[in-house]
């Protein structure tokens, strides 16, 4: 049981580190940098997308946020952005970054695909 939780903690560590590299070269996110790959899923905060990042290939969730809400639901998908940015944690999806669209009320976060490296 030690071993395969160091075994673990190993991988972990390692899956972290590569993110933290995929994200320092990921630099400003822009609306035109991303090709549609699929549709992951949809609910009541949006519609999440498979897509692949041009400049690098990475391949990312893409979820897009209608904006079209309350001031406090605004707020609140502020602040979960915030902690998202911030949180560096083997446990919860690597974030990349979030952005404001001025075409349409929508905001867009981007966070990357672990198990999908280059090629899914």
């Amino acid at each position: 049981l030690e071993a395969l939780q160091k075994k673990l903690e190993e991988q972990q560590r390692k899956r972290l580190e590569a993110f933290l590299t995929q994200k320092q070269k990921v630099g400003e996110l822009k609306d035109d940098n991303f090709e549609k790959i699929s549709e992951l899923g949809a609910g009541n905060g949006g519609v999440v997308f498979k897509v692949s990042y041009k400049p690098s290939g990475l391949v990312m969730a893409r979820k897009l946020i209608h904006l079209e809400i309350k001031p406090a639901i605004q707020n609140q998908i502020i602040r979960e952005l915030q902690v998202l940015h911030e949180c560096n944690s083997p446990y919860i999806v690597g974030f990349c970054g979030a952005f404001y669209s001025e075409r349409s009320p929508l905001c867009s976060e981007h966070m990357v695909l672990f198990g999908g490296g280059h090629d899914n």
